[in-house]
């Protein structure tokens, strides 16, 4: 957890910004820090950290990129709702 103070012409602008992409300001402000992490560190992100470039910012499945990382594969998705022959012809 990590509490920031913003100055109030930031704090407004970053309001603004987020209501215009429909994302929270703990989104912007986690990718923002990951973004400059990387920049600072010169690394890359790993291969475990989701890559959204790829995604625009107001883009809804945003929020569900990674969530099931560690849960269950497609594979036991598809055996718990069709049953152990989903897959055989």
């Amino acid at each position: 957890m990590l509490s920031v103070r913003l100055t109030p012409t930031i704090e407004k602008t970053l309001n603004a910004y987020c209501k215009q992409m429909h994302m929270t300001k703990s989104q912007v402000v986690q990718e923002a820090v990951a973004q400059w992490l990387n920049t600072a560190t010169n690394q890359t992100p790993s291969a475990a950290e989701a890559d959204l470039s790829f995604l625009a910012a107001d883009d809804p499945i945003r929020a569900f990129i990674g969530i099931a990382k560690d849960g269950m594969s497609a594979d036991d998705l598809m055996r718990m709702t069709r049953g152990e022959d989903w897959n055989k012809p």
